[in-house]
């Protein structure tokens, strides 16, 4: 091989599944709520996140229906445009996510940083 890779580093994501192993919530979602509540926007926080619209409302949608509680509250057009906010359930979602990435994140870098660095010696 002629190319020799960066120094390497842990990566991980976490999601949530139900216990017959059906995905139901991963980062991707975490971030795009946390960007709704941040605009109140579900047109911006999907253009900042680059994803499409319909496919978007679809998969919030489906969120939905596999936690059975509204996680957005959208208001169409009007004088001022519509908007979309979090339900009092969609923020403790992002509020959870936010928890246990604060809470995980140190813990797994230290935890990791001495198996990381032995990975790094085998590819020097």
């Amino acid at each position: 091989m002629d190319s020799k890779p960066n120094k390497l580093k842990l990566n991980y994501k976490f999601w949530i599944e139900t216990d017959t192993e059906l995905s139901v919530l991963g980062e991707g979602k975490w971030k795009l709520l946390k960007a709704i509540q941040e605009t109140g926007s579900l047109k911006e926080a999907v253009e900042k996140m680059g994803y499409t619209y319909r496919k978007t409302w679809e998969s919030l949608k489906n969120i939905e229906e596999k936690l059975g509680i509204k996680l957005i509250e959208k208001t169409r057009g009007g004088e001022k445009g519509g908007y979309t906010v979090l339900t009092a359930k969609g923020e403790k979602i992002v509020e959870f996510f936010d928890k246990l990435y604060s809470e995980a994140e140190p813990h797994l870098n230290s935890r990791f940083e001495k198996l990381i660095k032995e990975l790094n010696e085998i590819i020097e």
